[in-house]
């Protein structure tokens, strides 16, 4: 069902201020963070500043950085570690900026008011790594999880993309219709 249909089924409608996405985020790396680490200010010129070459979604093992092998990561994690500069997306999607601590558990007022911020600014629904970005504290899949665990269910985002069970979890259905 819907989102909606899911919050009337359960004697709800949309909340204040709610919104619809595309399921695109149309941004980059938060522009504090990027002048912080010095990061390029678009993807293309991280890319080719950081060697080019094709894009591939999966890694090989000898893609990561035998120095990033011996800390006890997944290939992924230690292979994004390796991506700050040429991919921040991988980067930010597991780690944090350098030297900041990685927050756990339920999130802040703060956090869900900087989430939506962000969203409404760049839209939501991919690129989580530079996203996550703009949220200190924060990686790209815990704000993806936050998107589909707190505030799909709750109506503060429409995205097409996905539908309720009856359970209350948001199922990705991929590009069913788009929004006017």
């Amino acid at each position: 069902m819907s989102q909606e249909e899911y919050l009337a089924s359960k004697g709800q409608s949309l909340p204040e201020g709610w919104f619809k996405s595309d399921g695109r985020f149309k941004g980059w790396v938060a522009p504090d963070v990027c002048q912080k680490l010095g990061l390029a200010p678009s993807a293309a010129e991280a890319w080719e500043e950081g060697g080019g070459g094709k894009f591939q979604r999966k890694v090989s093992k000898s893609d990561v950085p035998s120095n990033l092998k011996a800390k006890g990561w997944s290939d992924a994690r230690a292979f994004a570690a390796s991506q700050l500069r040429k991919n921040p997306n991988a980067y930010f999607y597991r780690h944090t900026a350098p030297g900041q601590p990685q927050a756990q558990g339920e999130w802040t007022e703060e956090e869900h008011e900087l989430f939506m911020a962000t969203a409404r600014k760049y839209g939501v629904g991919d690129k989580w790594g530079l996203f996550a970005s703009y949220i200190p504290n924060r990686v790209g899949y815990q704000c993806s999880a936050y998107y589909t665990q707190v505030v799909i269910p709750s109506g503060l985002i429409l995205d097409c993309r996905f539908r309720m069970d009856a359970w209350g979890d948001a199922v990705f259905v991929g590009n069913r219709g788009k929004y006017d």
